[in-house]
């Protein structure tokens, strides 16, 4: 019985002081957090990972790839992402 009331004591104590703590901790990561990122007048997010609506498609290979990582090409006006030199080379031959 003893134990019991022990262990009820314990789990008790658990309880009060996560409650007691949880704020804390919770401040403490909203500072050392990086803001998140701002839009820009453009309405380009910027100081993050590009969203899914932002990625290209390689027209040679498939490859889906963020516009400011690919290799780009203006073909006809239009400017063209490709994965890689070779893709782009690739393109190129082809048209």
């Amino acid at each position: 019985m003893r134990f019991l009331l022990g262990l009820i004591a314990i789990l008790a104590a658990f309880i009060l002081l996560r409650s007691l703590l949880e704020p804390v901790v919770k401040a403490v990561v909203a500072l050392l957090t990086p803001p998140a990122a701002t839009h820009t007048a453009a309405g380009v997010r910027s100081g993050s990972a590009p969203r899914a609506s932002e990625l290209k498609k390689d027209p040679v290979c498939g490859t889906f790839v963020a516009p400011e990582l690919a290799v780009t090409q203006e073909i006809r006006g239009q400017i063209m992402h490709f994965c890689s030199p070779k893709c782009r080379d690739e393109y190129s031959r082809r048209a």
